[in-house]
């Protein structure tokens, strides 16, 4: 059985938390394949040499895929298909690179290679668990690849995942107006969550025993195992830009789209309940500020411009009245910008309201596009796997 791990990042300048990864596996006896890295701008040879010197690495930056697609055409797939999937229009006119397309590039490769199964993991997630034992917080190292096995090798599972341990996604606000702007991101149950945590600083923590894992559509692409042979019964990753003015930005949920397949396939996709430590804004263990903190505060407003421009399309591809809920979250959206672009002194929030109009003017492309890729994704796992 061959697994490897998945790795998507902007630049491979630094090993992230990969060493921790590979280390991890060899303790708990893991044999790992190879490490799959999707990278957009820079590299560093040194690490991947480095790199070699312990597993096989395959290494691609996204737009130069000659070399895969003569390899894949030879195996009967078209040249259409093959660009659809790996090439970014997005990196040639605006230089950034959907996250989709991303992980579809590692997804491919992943069956070129003949791995058995695959691990995304982030650049800031660690094997361990954020815990709580008699009130003392520890982190634990956990056996990462054992753990997801547990669940992944019975038949009937195509994918497993689970959340993290770490701070909350959203770091402590509180302002008049908190809850119409997460109405307007389509977050209420990000607002629940804020609210309850505020005591305690937002920190989320894991168990390593008694936990509970259960079924779920949720996936989490930085905690996330895929067995490749069902990769021809699962949708592609899938994620666009969003244009607001001058400035693009990067949509998210790529992973949700996954997770919603699971509602009408046969297999299943196991939330593991291993809560895995994730340095969210990289400043463990202090406590996020975002008003104080100009990194955070670009990573919130980031957030909301790849969740709005994700929204419409979200919805539609769930049956949801696109209508009606464009209206309530652009009339939350328009009574909360500026309260919101006032509590972090920061324009950029009025533009809040304007990216969700953008976005819903954008939905009749991104469905042509997503048709589009899954056309193309379906040609490749016929002829692939």
């Amino acid at each position: 059985m061959k697994i490897s791990y998945g790795i998507i990042t902007k630049n491979f300048i630094d090993l992230g938390t990969l060493e921790y990864f590979l280390d991890n596996a060899k303790k708990y006896g893991h044999e790992i394949y190879s490490v799959i890295i999707a990278y957009s701008y820079e590299c560093d040879f040194t690490l991947v040499e480095r790199l070699q010197g312990r597993v096989k690495v395959e290494l691609i930056k996204i737009n130069e895929f000659e070399k895969t697609k003569n390899e894949m055409v030879s195996l009967g797939v078209s040249e259409k298909s093959v660009n659809k999937i790996l090439y970014s229009k997005s990196l040639e006119k605006y230089n950034m690179t959907s996250y989709g397309t991303n992980r579809n590039n590692v997804l491919v490769r992943s069956i070129l290679n003949k791995t058995d199964l695959l691990f995304f993991i982030d650049t800031d997630v660690y094997p361990h668990i954020l815990s709580t034992r008699e009130n003392q917080r520890s982190k634990e190292e956990i056996d990462f690849i054992g753990n997801h096995l547990a669940w992944i090798l019975k038949d009937d599972v195509a994918v497993t995942t689970s959340d993290y341990s770490g701070y909350f996604i959203i770091p402590v606000m509180n302002f008049d107006g908190l809850e119409n702007l997460f109405i307007g991101l389509q977050k209420r149950d990000s607002y629940k969550c804020l609210q309850k945590c505020h005591k305690i600083g937002c920190l989320n923590y894991g168990r390593i025993e008694n936990r509970k894992p259960f079924l779920t559509n949720k996936v989490l692409g930085g905690n996330l195992g895929i067995k490749t042979a069902r990769l021809k019964n699962l949708p592609p990753f899938f994620s666009s830009t969003l244009k607001v003015d001058d400035k693009v930005y990067l949509t998210r949920g790529e992973d949700t789209l996954l997770g919603l397949a699971f509602e009408k396939i046969d297999y299943k996709c196991m939330d593991i309940d291993l809560k895995i430590f994730h340095d969210t804004f990289n400043n463990y263990p202090f406590q996020p500020n975002i008003i104080k903190d100009k990194k955070i505060k670009d990573r919130f407003f980031y957030a909301c411009m790849g969740w709005i421009g994700r929204n419409p399309f979200l919805n539609w591809i769930k049956g949801e009245d696109i209508n009606q809920i464009y209206k309530i979250q652009k009339d939350a959206l328009l009574k909360s910008e500026k309260k919101v672009a006032e509590y972090l002194n920061d324009s950029r929030f009025l533009d809040l309201s304007k990216a969700l109009e953008n976005a819903y003017k954008n939905l009749d492309e991104m469905i042509l596009d997503y048709n589009e890729t899954l056309e193309a994704w379906n040609e490749i796992t016929s002829k692939l796997l």
